[in-house]
């Protein structure tokens, strides 16, 4: 059994808001060539920067020894929980003798912002505060698992290819329950409601196979 390691408000440096990602939250692509005009181009600028004062990243995240492959689809781990995993992710899996499980956050701040904007009208500004707040998250959460990934590497081992989150993929989300039971998010401030929703709503949790043999090493 390894304890869990919790990453602190800036630990790991500055986060960095790609622009074009907020723009893409927002309905927006250069690519399909439908570019935001002036006026919300200024308005994500602004947001970004208030976005800064807004974010209390942390993290948590825990290696976990697989006990039995069960089934086709069912993993066991060495405490006894159990994950259901779907085809895909078993296949990307196969091999792990670990598994990485790890939960981050921004904090409540910047959506308590949103809503506040919401009730004052400021429809764009809450849109465009809150796409910032997506693009926050996916990158912290790629600043955790590099470092859980560069630990892995530094004693001998890979890390599987991808990683997975309840909810996406066909990966049913009821399986967020059981990453609540292996690490415990409540120390960086996480909860979970009845529905298997994060709160803060800006957090994500995911998973990741280790093994000494197991195909990586792209996250």
């Amino acid at each position: 059994m390894r304890e869990a390691r919790i990453i602190g408000d800036g630990k790991l440096g500055k986060l960095n808001i790609d622009k074009d990602a907020v723009s893409h939250y927002l309905g927006y692509s250069r690519k399909k060539g439908k570019e935001p005009p002036q006026n919300i181009l200024q308005i994500i600028e602004e947001e970004v920067n208030r976005g800064y004062e807004l974010f209390k990243p942390q993290g948590v995240y825990r290696w976990i020894k697989i006990y039995r492959f069960i089934r086709e689809e069912e993993v066991e781990l060495e405490e006894g929980q159990l994950f259901k995993f779907t085809k895909s992710v078993m296949e990307q899996l196969k091999g792990a003798t670990y598994l990485l499980v790890g939960v981050v956050t921004i904090g409540d701040f910047l959506e308590k912002k949103v809503a506040e904007l919401f009730s004052q009208t400021e429809y764009v500004r809450a849109l465009a505060l809150d796409a910032v707040g997506s693009v926050a998250v996916e990158d912290f959460s790629r600043k955790v698992r590099k470092l859980a990934r560069q630990e892995a590497i530094e004693q001998g081992f890979k890390v599987s290819r991808r990683h997975y989150s309840p909810g996406y993929g066909g990966w049913e989300v009821s399986q967020q329950r059981v990453i609540f039971q292996i690490i415990s998010p409540d120390s960086i401030g996480v909860k979970l409601t009845e529905g298997n929703m994060m709160f803060p709503q800006k957090s994500l949790s995911w998973v990741m196979g280790v093994d000494q043999e197991i195909a990586g090493p792209i996250l």
